[in-house]
């Protein structure tokens, strides 16, 4: 595994002219203006497009794409902003439960951004962004304010982002996919202080693994492992302060969509946001007890599929806020 900042110094010491021109496969590559410390941009028209496969190479390297994120769209693509929070229809800006599902069209890499072969990379460097990568491994973050987009992770590694081995902070993954090759994979990013925007996550064991400060809107967690002796889950926590989940897709998991726990401590305001929620035993299963009975739980405008085994959620909070939700199919009202 080679570390991020051993590659950005050495593709930036490419560009300066330390090195021979670019290969016909690696186009030409430069540290232009406004490109985040860590970083270099590519040029380059050759590898793979985000809808392509590819093989990993030794040596990983970092690329901003030329390409445009599309805007979230349930039909064709369009040219728009994603993170674009106004209604184009009224200029008013759009509240938590607008915008169109999250699902094959509006997350993962956006159509067009060409990615690079890339085996697992580390990052140590604080406020690093990595781009435009088709990585066979993992990420590991050891690094603050990273953020990571327009990638596509397939792995069988137990953390395909790893970020937590020296408690750091600001991670934002966006605008990519996350494939677990097996259940080997326990979920595409753990544990706390990220963000999550506009990711398509599937055949790991669990979603993410959320305990604290976490924020995931406008994702889409779907088929996961579901092996013989798994608990699978869309998201789980095990205990910790401040995860909301706002404007996501969950579904696929053998247990729940939501699964928290009392491993690590109380569950405390959990808020749970016009999502569209299926599947498991509960779907949503808020737990604990004794000294770690969830608090501040707020289950807000969700959309439930009738598929769960048992019921829509099952609450050990005392006092929670739940407003609301419905069926998806017919829009019926699930009462508190």
């Amino acid at each position: 595994m080679r570390s991020f900042k051993w590659v950005a110094s050495m593709t930036l010491w490419m560009a300066c002219g330390g090195a021979p021109g670019p290969s016909e496969t690696e186009g030409e590559t430069t540290a232009g203006p406004g490109t985040t410390a860590g970083t270099a941009t590519s040029t380059s028209d050759a590898g793979p497009t985000s809808t392509g496969t590819s093989e990993a190479t030794s040596e990983p390297a970092t690329t901003t794409s030329t390409a445009e994120p599309t805007a979230p769209t349930t039909g064709d693509p369009t040219t728009g902003d994603p993170a674009d929070t106004t209604s184009t229809t009224t200029g008013e800006p759009l509240g938590p439960c607008d915008g169109p599902r999250p699902g094959p069209d509006n997350t993962g890499v956006p159509q067009g951004v060409r990615l690079v072969p890339s085996g697992s990379i580390k990052i140590d460097e604080d406020g690093a962004v990595v781009e435009g990568l088709d990585i066979d491994g993992e990420i590991t973050v050891l690094a603050d304010n990273v953020t990571i987009r327009n990638v596509r992770i397939r792995s069988s590694d137990y953390y395909p982002i790893r970020y937590f081995d020296e408690d750091n902070v600001g991670l934002v993954v966006e605008d990519s996919e996350i494939e677990g090759l097996s259940g080997d994979a326990t979920a595409a990013i753990s544990f706390a202080n990220y963000t999550a925007r506009r990711l398509n996550v599937h055949g790991t064991a669990d979603g993410f693994k959320a305990d604290s400060n976490v924020l995931i809107e406008d994702c889409w967690v779907h088929d996961l492992s579901n092996g013989e002796g798994e608990h699978n889950d869309g998201v789980q926590s095990t205990g910790g302060a401040g995860v909301t989940l706002r404007h996501n897709d969950i579904s696929g998991a053998s247990n729940a969509a939501v699964q928290t726990g009392d491993l690590g401590g109380a569950t405390i305001d959990l808020v749970l946001e016009c999502n569209w929620f299926a599947g498991g035993g509960y779907t949503l299963n808020i737990r604990g007890e004794g000294e770690t009975v969830p608090m501040g739980t707020q289950i807000l405008h969700n959309r439930f599929g009738r598929d769960h085994g048992y019921g829509p959620w099952t609450l050990d909070d005392p006092n929670p806020i739940i407003e609301g939700n419905v069926y998806d199919d017919d829009d019926s009202p699930i009462l508190p």
